[in-house]
């Protein structure tokens, strides 16, 4: 009987008890059969419901697995890998329905790896969004003067209209008095529009400066670091931002432990 046939009607239960314990007996002393048994284990294990259960498993990354296990459209996914792998059953073509575990086995890292990787960038990105609080930014408008360049600036920015706030803004730091609040409005302006380059410098400008918004621009930089998914780069100025209690402290605090 072929290794392969062999090892599949064992996994059916369908050897004799001659049968099986001949088949234990060299699964104990014959490597390269004991290699190919585990293999086909795996790939059986993949479709199974067992082979699809995590909760036993303490990680948070192996807890992320199980909740997207749950979810429909892997459910589905499982039921059509099943269905196609009986079709191959039942054809009792042993070359084909290893090919199929390999191809599913692949699929379904590829599946799970993206998913998780997606669910990640939603997760920062919505911490960013909570914590970014631009309805807080200070505001340029002046009741003496409510059409300076500023104010159109800040009118564009609340809009969404990044580009052309960012447009202003960039003339204004060309001047030498500017202030701590335009490259903050910049640096975000840039951030949103994903300059990520130019929205480092920015708040960079800002942390070396002496200027009195200083401290802020730590927490804008660990932000900007957040929705670029850099969470390491993130938590180390937030760590800072504690240490020193400086702008944001408490915040910085609470983003720390969603974080870890």
């Amino acid at each position: 009987m072929e290794d392969d046939i062999l090892i599949d009607n064992y996994f059916k239960g369908l050897l004799s008890e001659d049968e099986e314990r001949s088949f234990l007996e060299r699964l104990s002393t014959d490597a390269s059969f004991n290699e190919k048994f585990k293999l086909e284990e795996q790939m059986i294990n993949a479709l199974s419901e067992d082979g699809w259960d995590f909760a036993k498993a303490p990680s948070e990354e192996v807890e992320a697995y199980s909740d997207l296990l749950k979810k429909e459209e892997l459910q589905r996914l499982k039921k059509t890998l099943s269905e196609v792998n009986s079709e191959f059953n039942a054809k009792k073509n042993i070359s084909n329905r290893r090919l199929f575990y390999y191809l599913a086995a692949a699929f379904i890292v590829v599946f799970l790896g993206l998913q998780l990787f997606f669910n990640q960038n939603i997760s920062n990105q919505k911490l960013y969004n909570d914590y970014i609080a631009l309805n807080d930014l200070p505001s340029f408008v002046s009741r003496s003067d409510e059409s300076n360049q500023l104010a159109k600036a800040q009118e564009f920015f609340e809009n969404k209209k990044y580009e052309e706030a960012l447009l202003i803004f960039k003339s204004v730091v060309s001047l030498k008095d500017v202030s701590g609040s335009v490259l903050i409005y910049k640096g975000i302006a840039e951030t949103e529009l994903g300059q990520y380059n130019d929205a480092q410098e920015t708040f960079d400008s800002l942390i070396n400066s002496n200027l009195l918004d200083v401290q802020k621009g730590y927490w804008y930089k660990a932000l900007l670091y957040l929705k670029q998914n850099r969470v390491e780069e993130s938590k180390v100025i937030l760590k800072k931002i504690v240490s020193e209690e400086l702008y944001k402290n408490n915040e910085a605090q609470k983003l720390l432990k969603q974080l870890d």
